[in-house]
């Protein structure tokens, strides 16, 4: 060791100093830490004076081997470039945090292969719960997880029947759906197309065909385009409407992230949003009100659903430790219209 560079007190402290300072067994230290046995509350106070003067923490590692469990929660996401995604993972490590447990994150890029090696692989490294969102696996592997007795929470996934199986936190993305588009037809719009990543976003279809459809009105095939909830797909379906023989005069994007770059598309093309072309998304990501201009969207409680995902979760690993029996759960959060300067009434 280089002369002059001391090391922190706190990792060199043993459970064995504590003992001695508190002169008391190594045992005793070890269910005052714990609290799997009771100890008099005389030597309980000696022994937490003695882990404070010599600024002991306890090896969290072999703590968790003997109390089952490891502090640690999974969060499997299809990726975190998407900011929705990244906001998420944010909220959920700090909800975590604050109860002293710590994060793996873990990206599937959408691959069910991908997403079955890294829910093994963290399996393996025996964390005690998962997250698991939004289609980021197969519900299949999903499934097998919780029948091997691992704690499962999923996290918007309303798209899949077969999840019902578990606890699901989950927006009414329905809603979203029938809100964006009844703000356009609201601001006098009738030609209206929508972006939209299937089956991921089915629900999001659902809402805007229902909207339609009270209104009289039906989408043709061609106003209806396929994407990946990408910035580029986004942009590529804004330049297939512009290139109609009647383009939309409104486009309804499935998420902030297509509906920026349909945006961009209408911009490149010499158009002007919202007087040309009004544009909605969904998600109300950081990105949405900075934008040019700003996007009008459905705002999706994001900190609501990271923090009642992991509370859940955390209440699933406690239910499983002290043998409760468990019923599937499913709470929805609803979302709500932001109206900003992509959308604007028809004069």
């Amino acid at each position: 060791m280089n002369a002059g560079v001391s090391v922190p007190n706190i990792l060199m402290t043993t459970i064995s100093d504590v003992a001695r300072r508190a002169k008391v067994t190594t045992a005793t230290v070890s269910n005052v830490i714990t609290q799997r046995v009771p100890v008099s509350a005389k030597t309980r106070a000696r022994v937490l004076e003695a882990i404070e003067e010599l600024g002991y923490r306890p090896n969290l590692v072999a703590r968790g081997l003997a109390q089952g469990k490891t502090s640690t929660l999974a969060l499997v996401v299809p990726t975190i470039s998407n900011p929705f995604f990244a906001e998420v993972v944010e909220e959920v490590e700090r909800a975590a945090d604050r109860h002293d447990y710590q994060l793996l994150l873990s990206m599937t890029h959408q691959s069910p292969e991908e997403g079955r090696r890294h829910l093994e692989r963290m399996a393996s490294r025996w964390v005690d719960g998962f997250i698991v969102m939004d289609m980021a696996a197969d519900i299949t592997d999903v499934l097998a997880l919780a029948d091997a007795g691992k704690a499962v929470v999923l996290c918007v996934w309303n798209q899949d029947p077969r999840a019902q199986r578990l606890p699901l936190v989950d927006i009414d993305f329905r809603l979203a759906g029938e809100l964006a588009t009844r703000h356009l037809l609201e601001c006098g719009h009738r030609r209206i197309a929508m972006i939209v990543e299937e089956p991921v976003q089915w629900t999001r279809r659902q809402g805007f065909e229902t909207a339609l459809a009270q209104a009289g009105l039906a989408a043709p095939q061609e106003y209806i385009r396929q994407g990946d909830s990408s910035f580029e797909s986004g942009y590529q379906a804004g330049l297939a409407f512009l290139a109609l023989p009647q383009p939309p005069t409104a486009i309804f994007a499935g998420n902030d992230w297509m509906a920026l770059g349909a945006i961009e598309a209408i911009t490149h093309k010499g158009l002007a949003v919202p007087h040309d072309i009004a544009v909605v998304g969904v998600d109300d990501i950081s990105q949405a009100a900075h934008a040019h201009p700003p996007l009008t969207t459905i705002s999706i409680p994001k900190l609501e659903l990271a923090r009642t995902a992991t509370e859940l979760l955390l209440r699933r690993i406690q239910g499983k430790r002290m043998g409760a029996s468990e019923e599937p759960i499913k709470i929805l959060t609803n979302p709500h219209l932001i109206v900003r300067q992509s959308t604007a009434r028809i004069s």
